[in-house]
């Protein structure tokens, strides 16, 4: 289970990458999203996808039915100095 969680870690860390780097060439001005049509719609569902997990993810962690989960997010930022 814990590779599973990596793996998904991981692939929500890449998703807000994509995002991230989109924006940035478009404010930069290297890419123009609408001669770029199709990228640009793949990264709006992208961060849609991931605004909606995250939100999910938020609202779960704000469940008193996920206790032990939160009390491993919080440990993990506590490791980290958050």
């Amino acid at each position: 289970m814990k590779a599973i969680g990596t793996v998904a870690g991981l692939f929500w860390t890449t998703c807000l990458g994509v995002v991230a780097l989109f924006a940035f060439f478009s404010a930069i001005g290297a890419i123009t999203p609408g001669e770029v049509t199709g990228l640009t719609v793949a990264v709006c569902v992208l961060a849609t996808v991931c605004v909606v997990h995250f939100w999910r993810v938020r609202h779960a962690l704000g469940d008193h039915h996920h206790d032990e989960l939160a009390r491993t997010v919080h440990a993990m930022r506590e490791r980290r100095g958050f």
